[in-house]
């Protein structure tokens, strides 16, 4: 009970102190961890320097994904049949966790303190207590499970079906956290490898069979857990992300195309008969650039960069048979209390408790767009902003969100503001 009493002005405390000393996120560029797999090595790129360092640590066998946290690294050994913790600034191996012999584990999400991870050849989740490094439960899914995304208290599963079976019976498994148990399966196209979530839908990338079957985009409506839209894109797909204005852009399995489709109105831009390239096999980014990540078989692989408006800027060589690609947003020494004089802000409460209304109150005459992002450069938040004071409702940000420090940017046509939004 003394525990619960002291624990929030703790908190708060602290919360404030790094307020004051912590330099807010830079948006102009970033920090991308590449996994080469036969290299067996983590590279890490700074966009900003342009350093690249393809040896930044030395990874188990067969990696085939990494996870970003805010002081970890996750890989997902899928030969040793285990997660490889990292020191996220150092590269140093903190431990290898087992998660079970012969699973070949192949992706995993974080979520509060605890990693989950699909296994392929065992068609189970696990679920990882990343405070003890220990595999601590496990529920059975659909066959060869291989993507999650953790949306409002329960974790969606891709079930890809498997190869031997031609990917049939694809299909996306709902399980309850709270009781980590499977309380739903929803049927999509064939082999489902990605999933992402963006405004409270889900989008999950099926790949197809490579052959006679192309992919399509299945879109979940969480709340009845049916797939509301089939977005008939074709080809092979990879993985997809979601920019701030509503364009997804869906990898191309084999490395060479770049896919892309409305997420307000499902209309596709860019199918299989009208691709765009460069290409990648992974598409990740953020406000200021996008990356494309191209395997290059046989040789090493590379990481392309574009402009928001798809347009060429760079690109950087990475170690041999690269397989995922995650995104660190940069720091740089920004005064978080910067504003421009034309442009004035208060938030309240802040910092706010999880399940609090949090309301930005601009001076009057003011439109814009309010954006808010997590310490991974994600944007997890946006909305127009056009009277004087607006409100976020706790049941659209505070109560889905982790507790931790944002930042928000308000742009408007007087000068733009930003600063840190924290919730406890």
């Amino acid at each position: 009970m003394l525990r619960k009493q002291f624990r929030f002005p703790f908190l708060i405390v602290f919360a404030l102190m790094l307020c004051l000393f912590l330099p807010v996120m830079n948006l102009h560029s970033a920090i991308i961890f590449v996994v080469n797999s036969e290299s067996r090595t983590l590279s890490k790129i700074d966009t900003n320097t342009n350093q690249v360092q393809n040896a930044f640590t030395q990874l188990g066998l067969i990696p085939n994904k990494v996870i970003v946290g805010e002081n970890y690294l996750w890989s997902v050994n899928s030969g040793d049949n285990a997660i490889q913790k990292i020191n996220l600034q150092t590269g140093a191996t903190i431990a290898n966790i087992l998660v079970e012999t012969g699973c070949n584990p192949w992706d995993a999400c974080l979520n509060e303190n605890f990693l989950y991870v699909t296994g392929l050849f065992t068609n189970k989740v696990y679920k990882i207590d990343t405070t003890s490094n220990s595999m601590v439960d496990f529920v059975n899914v659909g066959v060869c499970p291989e993507a999650l995304c953790v949306y409002n208290g329960k974790l969606y599963v891709t079930n890809t079906g498997g190869y031997q079976n031609n990917y049939a019976n694809s299909s996306v498994s709902v399980i309850d956290l709270s009781s980590f148990q499977v309380i739903q399966t929803i049927p999509v196209s064939a082999n489902p490898q990605y999933i992402e979530e963006h405004n409270g839908l889900l989008h999950v990338s099926c790949t197809g069979n490579w052959t006679n079957v192309s992919g399509n985009v299945c879109v979940i409506n969480p709340v009845t857990n049916e797939v509301i839209q089939t977005i008939a894109i074709g080809g092979s797909l990879g993985n997809i992300w979601i920019n701030p204005d509503h364009q997804a852009l869906v990898g191309d399995a084999n490395g060479y195309n770049l896919y892309r489709y409305s997420a307000a109105n499902y209309d596709i831009l860019n199918d299989s008969a009208n691709p765009l390239t460069p290409g990648g096999s992974v598409v990740w980014g953020d406000d200021e650039l996008i990356a494309l990540l191209y395997p290059n078989w046989g040789f090493n692989g590379k990481v392309k960069i574009l402009h928001p408006d798809l347009s060429y800027w760079k690109e950087y060589t990475v170690a041999l048979a690269p397989t995922d690609m995650k995104f660190l947003p940069a720091v740089t020494a920004i005064d978080d209390e910067y504003q421009t004089p034309a442009v004035k802000v208060s938030v309240y409460p802040n910092p706010a408790r999880s399940g609090q209304d949090i309301t930005f109150k601009f001076q009057d005459g003011i439109l814009g767009i309010l954006k808010i992002y997590n310490t991974k450069g994600q944007l997890v938040y946006t909305s127009s902003a056009n009277t004087n004071q607006f409100t976020i409702k706790a049941s659209t940000f505070s109560q889905k969100q982790p507790s931790g420090f944002y930042l928000y940017k308000f742009q408007s046509d007087k000068g733009s503001v930003q600063g840190k939004l924290i919730i406890l």
